[in-house]
């Protein structure tokens, strides 16, 4: 239960910084790269506009207690994408589905089961393009992979949500 509420406190603020980063401007600062879940440094920027086809700025990394968040976001043209790898050993197929479930709810919206991708994904898609810069909107991609959970947030289609957790699984 401790996993689910990990998953429920964090789920909305990806949600929310996948919009709060449009119009924010951001000092820059060379800072360590954390890992992701392969233990690698977050996905360039060439390597996410490939698997997504569309342009993407260097990733913003944060890690914090077992937590990688990798974010894309261009205020000039809109583009965004947010990474969140977490590691939660105790996490079933079972309480994924409640954590999408709840956050599709929430969103009034509906999450639906995606196959081949990890133990467990739910995919669940916002009804907010007319307020998105992108003018897309935002995607939101849950994923169970042994004992990483996966949050793929983006202002893109679920096939480019997908195309990313693809890269993001198989790299």
């Amino acid at each position: 239960m401790l996993a689910l509420g990990m998953v429920l406190a964090i789920a909305p603020v990806t949600v929310a910084s996948a919009r709060s980063h449009k119009a924010a401007t951001h000092h820059k600062k060379k800072q360590k790269k954390p890992t992701t879940k392969l233990g690698s440094a977050c996905p360039t920027s060439a390597e996410m506009s490939t698997a997504a086809g569309t342009a993407y700025p260097a990733p913003r990394a944060s890690n914090s207690a077992g937590t990688v968040v990798c974010n894309y976001a261009d205020p000039t043209t809109g583009a965004n994408l947010v990474l969140l790898f977490q590691s939660n050993s105790g996490t079933s197929a079972s309480t994924l589905k409640i954590v999408a479930d709840s956050q599709a709810s929430a969103q009034k919206t509906t999450a639906t089961a995606v196959s081949g991708f990890g133990s467990a994904a739910y995919v669940f898609t916002l009804d907010d393009a007319s307020t998105n810069a992108s003018g897309v909107a935002t995607t939101n991609m849950f994923i169970l992979d042994g004992s990483t959970l996966i949050d793929i947030t983006a202002e893109a289609t679920v096939a480019q949500v997908k195309a990313v957790a693809r890269y993001v699984l198989t790299h």
